[in-house]
């Protein structure tokens, strides 16, 4: 089993060019992708941003995932596999759940975050269609959540219900 998460300097796609960023790396529970959190501001970069990894790997370039392919993953996803509806919304909103108590940041509290992903690669059927694999998917969705909360806290703003609200417009 992969450790929960790691820390690294990694290259991150930035416009036309890579930078490298202080992350925290949580590697897929199954297979060979990781998702990213930027830990720190940096330049006009701020804290927070989402990236992926394909293969969680130091020397390879992570890119944001835009939230256009996102939707069509999760689209594609419930498409092949409808009976994913209930279990998707249903992980999703314990993805924003977990967000809302994951501030601020500790060692502790990025352990627990994994927990989430777990859920959704065991409920994975390992041929879903589209670019991410389930729990890279939900991954994304959960620490997208962490930031938008940390970006946009409550009760001025509501942290991460917007973007759960784009999510499940698409989920139905």
């Amino acid at each position: 089993m992969p450790p929960a998460y790691t820390t690294r300097l990694q290259p991150v796609e930035v416009g036309e060019a890579a930078r490298p960023l202080l992350v925290a790396v949580f590697p897929l529970h199954e297979g060979p992708g990781a998702v990213c959190l930027q830990l720190q501001d940096d330049g006009d970069l701020r804290r927070g941003g989402v990236y992926w990894l394909p293969a969680d790997e130091p020397e390879r370039v992570a890119r944001a995932p835009r939230f256009d392919e996102l939707f069509a993953d999760v689209a594609a996803k419930l498409g092949a596999r409808p009976a994913l509806q209930a279990p998707l919304r249903e992980l999703l909103e314990r993805a924003r759940d977990v967000a809302q108590e994951s501030l601020p940041l500790t060692p502790a509290v990025l352990e627990r975050l994994v927990e989430v992903g777990r859920a959704a690669s065991e409920l994975d059927p390992g041929d879903l269609p589209g670019v991410f694999p389930l729990e890279g998917l939900v991954l994304s969705a959960l620490l997208i959540f962490v930031s938008e909360e940390e970006r946009y806290p409550r009760p001025r703003y509501k942290g991460g219900d917007v973007a759960l609200e784009r999510f499940l417009d698409v989920i139905g």
